[in-house]
């Protein structure tokens, strides 16, 4: 049995040619043995090629869920003129099962496998599906029922002209003596078939046998093709001929166009997350020893007294090292920082030296080159990526409710949503810029450890206190519910980041410590994964050593940032496991009042108005829901916002972008609509949210000229043709994008 396994691939390939055999051998000799033969033949290789794509058990499913439908839908075809219209088999085709012959439903599983097979290269440019999401399931069902109707656009008048393999009860003649209604049926049994399958396996890690590289995944397309050539030369009447040209050749070429480009999926078996779900929820009580020592030393322990005026000094100290921020502007500051401020007193500056010394060091399992490569797919996809942060990555970021409930409470973000994100593009941009996190010019590991202190902050104040005292005194009654209940203090009667968080109260023992591990690693997949899952969706999918790189360096920030190494991917496959998880988590414990849909409804509303066209204002919500799905955005506060009409039109009109851009680039390999409509975007995301300095949270002027300096190289899509990027002039602006910098 192993060794029958092991030799699956080989299998398919002679199973590929005995049907290649089988299809010669009726072209001359359309006998019931001949149609029999290659009908088994081409069922039995796309079996095998199945289990070698999906994995046996996954393959099984497929074929008991298609044979079986299939069948159903034959039997009640024949009996009660159900989905195709009344009609009586013929002895053609040999033996039967009911009044059904065998070699129908075989037939149905084989076509909707190619055809999934072929969908799948269209839109996602692999043998697999690129998505889980509901809404994706149905378009890509539908898309490939259409396909295996082409088929029989050509084959069901040459069935009943040709070989009289069955005859219609009701012959209305309206496509060569076959019914519309036939077509409809074939359209719903197939996409049921697909769909149904879909949702079998929408929970199941798909696991090829062996390594599935693209020159596999041409045999299904070539037995697709081979039907093709067959009805090209002996279909009947004459018109269909040229028919099965066109519409079988369409969906051929298209698929073709996805195989050229072929996205290697990472191998299902290291997928698993290397976190167990013990050890997961035991890093909701892990925080930051560095950077929490570093402020326990820098405020001490907090008065008793709730009034303000008593914890003074605490408020000075805090007000100091923010100070102290506005020098650290460059890596190259970081190395014997010395304070500016002659008035800090010894301990804070010592404390943060220490902080600093320590924490600017890279890992070292650091890789200079896959950061450099990260750095350089940033600056080819900035524009689309500002888009991404802004429709993708913050959204995700607020479906974990106690991340939610500390972003509310830091940021007040409802009335100040610019606030948060700018001050997220203050970190992704000199991060992700050219030598961010290797060069001493770049600003890379500077906001990253300013971020990593104001982490720390936000956990101090919230626990009024240090983590590690909390800790100590909550004892072993982690995940009890009622255990170190912070309660919240009277309102301080100020607008006040810092004392708002001093007030806010918490829950220590059933929601673990705030920002602590398991939500910074969920945070830091928003911006690698999220991203990299997102330019998939939209089409632009990177190879897999670019995502790979990318995630890298991502990595190496989540290491500045005092993540734990076991917390992060290396592959898009572990990322999507470790990510689900830590979602599936965070839903699993709400918190009350929700602060997400407030949350959403703000980041919505900020970018609907910058949207210079009233009819485009709806994007960000439907963009939002094709990139992050219907989950994350009704969690979010997004349901309502758009109608269903509207999304339902929104996501036909980006297939469709998808499928017209799979066959442009047989002619422009890097043409792109859904980079257009991202781009344009991103530009007035960018200039009107991110470098508008009448906005909260005004930009250090260094860091600012960086931005617009990187934005003004943005202005023109290299990859696009010339046309393209005038009308993506039209939508934004002529000439560089770069904005006046003036504060």
């Amino acid at each position: 049995m192993k060794s029958l396994l092991v030799n699956i691939p080989r299998l398919s390939y002679a199973l590929f040619a005995a049907f290649l055999v089988a299809m010669a051998v009726r072209s001359n000799n359309d006998t019931t043995v001949a149609i029999v033969a290659s009908s088994v033949l081409m069922f039995a290789f796309c079996w095998a090629n199945a289990s070698h794509l999906l994995g046996i058990r996954a393959a099984l499913k497929f074929v008991l869920i298609a044979v079986t439908f299939g069948w159903f839908a034959e039997q009640t075809g024949v009996s009660h003129g159900w989905f195709f219209g009344r009609y009586v088999y013929t002895d053609v085709l040999g033996w039967r099962l009911g009044d059904v012959p065998v070699v129908i439903p075989l037939m149905w599983f084989a076509l909707c496998y190619t055809c999934y097979v072929i969908s799948n290269l269209i839109v996602w440019r692999s043998a697999v599906d690129g998505s889980p999401r509901l809404s994706d399931a149905v378009f890509m069902s539908l898309l490939a029922a259409m396909i295996v109707t082409a088929f029989d656009l050509g084959a069901d008048p040459y069935m009943v002209y040709t070989l009289k393999a069955w005859i219609m009860t009701k012959t209305d003649g309206w496509w060569f003596g076959e019914t519309i209604q036939g077509f409809f049926g074939w359209v719903f049994v197939a996409c049921a078939i697909l769909f149904s399958f879909r949702m079998a396996v929408r929970k199941q890690v798909l696991r090829p046998l062996a390594d599935f590289n693209k020159w596999h995944a041409l045999l299904p397309l070539s037995v697709y093709a081979s039907a093709m050539v067959f009805q090209l030369c002996v279909g009947h009447p004459m018109e269909t001929r040229t028919i099965a040209v066109f519409a079988m050749g369409i969906p051929l070429l298209c698929a073709l166009a996805g195989w050229q480009h072929w996205k290697t999926w990472p191998r299902a078996d290291h997928a698993e997350s290397q976190v167990s779900k013990a050890r997961a929820a035991h890093m909701r009580y892990l925080a930051d020893p560095l950077a929490d020592t570093t402020m326990a030393n820098i405020l001490g322990p907090w008065p008793l007294t709730s009034d303000a005026a008593g914890q003074a000094a605490q408020w000075q100290k805090i007000a100091q090292v923010n100070r102290q921020f506005e020098q650290w502007k460059t890596n190259l500051s970081l190395l014997n920082w010395q304070p500016a401020d002659t008035t800090l007193g010894p301990d804070i500056r010592l404390a943060l030296q220490q902080y600093l010394q320590a924490g600017q060091v890279l890992p070292a399992w650091a890789d200079r080159a896959k950061i450099e490569r990260a750095e350089a797919l940033f600056m080819d996809y900035g524009a689309l990526s500002c888009s991404l942060l802004f429709c993708s990555s913050l959204p995700e970021c607020y479906v974990v409710p106690d991340l939610s409930a500390v972003l509310h409470v830091a940021g007040q973000l409802e009335q100040h949503t610019d606030y948060r994100i700018r001050a997220t593009a203050a970190m992704i941009f000199p991060v992700m810029m050219k030598g961010g996190l290797g060069q001493p010019d770049g600003s890379g590991l500077a906001q990253i450890l300013k971020v990593r202190l104001i982490h720390a902050t936000i956990r101090n104040l919230i626990l009024r206190g240090s983590p590690q005292e909390a800790m100590h005194a909550l004892g072993d009654q982690q995940h009890v519910k009622g255990a170190g209940v912070l309660t919240p203090l009277p309102a301080a009667g100020t607008d006040s980041m810092y004392q708002s968080l001093f007030a806010h109260g918490w829950k220590l023992g059933e929601d673990g410590l705030p920002c602590n591990q398991e939500e910074l690693a969920y945070t830091l997949l928003t911006f690698s994964y999220v991203f990299l899952r997102s330019m998939r969706r939209l089409g632009l999918g990177l190879p897999p050593s670019d995502e790979e790189a990318y995630l890298h360096a991502w990595n190496v920030v989540g290491h500045v940032l005092g993540i734990r190494r076991e917390l992060m991917a290396d592959s898009m496959t572990q990322a999507e496991v470790l990510f689900a998880q830590m979602q599936a988590r965070g839903r699993a414990n709400p918190v009350s009042p929700d602060a997400r849909p407030a949350l959403g409804k703000a980041l919505m509303t900020a970018m609907e108005q910058v949207i210079p066209f009233r009819l485009l204002k709806p994007v960000p919500v439907l963009m939002t829901r094709y990139l992050c799905g219907s989950p994350t955005a009704d969690t979010i506060g997004l349901a309502g916002r758009v109608s269903w009409l509207s999304h339902g039109l929104f996501v036909l009109l980006m297939l469709k972008t998808r499928i017209i851009d799979g066959m442009v680039r047989l002619v422009w390999p890097e043409f792109s609509i859904s980079r257009l409509i991202t781009r344009v975007l991103g530009y007035h995301f960018m200039s009107q949210i991110l470098l508008d300095q009448t906005r909260p949270l005004k930009l250090p002027q260094h860091l600012l000229n960086d931005i617009n300096g990187a934005m003004a190289t943005w202005d023109h899509d290299p990859k696009a043709p010339q046309w393209l990027n005038n009308l993506e002039d039209r939508m934004t602006k002529p000439g560089k994008w770069n904005v006046p910098t003036t504060t």
